[in-house]
């Protein structure tokens, strides 16, 4: 009696279990797809996918965070603010590689090594956040990114995951994005104005992997605390394309354009201690003011008014400062405001410093360009207070 109550238990699990958890065994596989980076700017760190391939039913699909509609009503002004909604999207795995394929961008494929509970787990979580309420989350580009999407379900449904932190590269956020940011040198200084001192926190194993590459590096590396395997089972490149060098002419490089405004500021500074009348100079300086309130102003909103946890405590508000404009629109009544003088001098003095490679004694990093840009503005400031008006 006791061997056929077995056999019936036995046949009512067989029966009531779902078909899915079933098959969930040898006959999936799960992946960690890593894409390497686009030409557009929202593609240039790469991307990073979860393969879930069912050979029994032959379903293949990917999986892919931090995906967004074009579409979004206030598209912009969302993105702008931190405040757009990202989801979690699907596609079969034929179509992902042939958008792949169709822009050129190489990918490769890293098996998993998993036990049927973790594959269950996994699916089971993926299948919960397809759900409409949900699929969509509030993206952050150090923390909450397609990269670090994927490192948490790893790390919440893989049992004594061990990553191996010894591999740590100890670099800041800044630091690692710049490496993909080399071949767009207006882009890498675009985003050095606009991020702030959270960008140059050295990073954590954990914390690099926000980039699709180190994750790999990272699941490459990883082991299995229980049976004391490699994460990592097998590891295949399935598209490959080569890496094409951007040509960066010289003459419209930020380096050129910057070092010409340099020469034409100390030119104009030569001209006006010789005493020779310009009347341009007076439209070219308030070219310049009005490019330092907006600048000031962008930096002020990106660090107040949105969500964006990068571009908080920005310290280019040292030499883009607002009492440049100040100090101009009061420059007629000069010897009361010396004081506003100094605090500039000072200001810029400490940007230019700072901005010294192998200098940095801010808490953040400032572009080597605000060099010349500082040197601009202090030429500006002296000539303003020494000009007749």
């Amino acid at each position: 009696m006791k061997f056929i109550r077995s056999i019936l238990f036995s046949f009512c699990v067989i029966v009531l279990l779902p078909i899915s958890d079933l098959i969930g065994q040898d006959d999936v596989t799960i992946s960690l797809l890593t894409c390497a980076p686009g030409k557009d700017i929202y593609s240039i760190y790469g991307h990073n996918g979860i393969r879930i391939h069912n050979q029994s039913s032959g379903s293949d699909m990917v999986y892919n965070y931090g995906t967004f509609d074009f579409k979004e009503k206030g598209f912009m002004i969302k993105f702008m603010r931190g405040k757009l909604p990202y989801t979690i999207s699907v596609a079969p795995y034929d179509r992902f590689l042939y958008e792949y394929n169709y822009f050129n961008r190489s990918v490769r494929e890293q098996v998993l090594h998993l036990d049927s509970t973790e594959k269950q787990k996994i699916v089971q979580f993926i299948d919960w956040n397809m759900l409409e309420e949900n699929k969509t989350y509030k993206y952050d580009f150090f923390r909450d990114n397609c990269a670090t999407r994927v490192r948490d379900i790893l790390d919440n449904h893989i049992s004594g995951l061990l990553w191996n932190t010894d591999l740590s590269s100890a670099k800041t956020f800044r630091q690692i994005i710049k490496e993909y940011q080399k071949d767009m040198p207006w882009t890498d200084f675009g985003i050095d104005l606009i991020i702030g001192a959270p960008a140059d926190k050295v990073t954590t194993l954990s914390e690099e992997t926000f980039i699709p590459d180190y994750l790999a590096k990272a699941v490459g590396n990883a082991r299995k605390k229980a049976l004391n395997t490699s994460l990592q089972q097998t590891e295949n490149q399935v598209l490959t394309f080569e890496t094409t060098s951007v040509s960066n002419y010289f003459l419209l490089s930020p380096w050129f354009v910057f070092g010409m405004l340099l020469l034409i500021e100390i030119i104009i500074f030569y001209w006006f201690a010789s005493g020779k009348e310009m009347g341009w100079v007076s439209i070219f300086d308030r070219f310049w003011i009005w490019t330092i309130i907006l600048s000031a102003l962008l930096m002020v909103i990106m660090w107040f008014a949105t969500d964006h946890i990068p571009t908080k405590y920005n310290y280019n508000l040292l030499w883009c400062s607002p009492l440049v404009p100040v100090f101009y629109f009061l420059r007629e009544r000069r010897t009361k405001f010396k004081w506003i003088l100094w605090t500039l001098l000072i200001l810029l003095g400490i940007s230019i410093l700072n901005s010294i490679p192998g200098l940095m004694f801010l808490p953040q990093y400032f572009h080597p360009l605000v060099i010349l840009i500082s040197t601009i503005l202090v030429l500006k400031v002296v000539r303003w207070y020494k000009e007749k008006v």
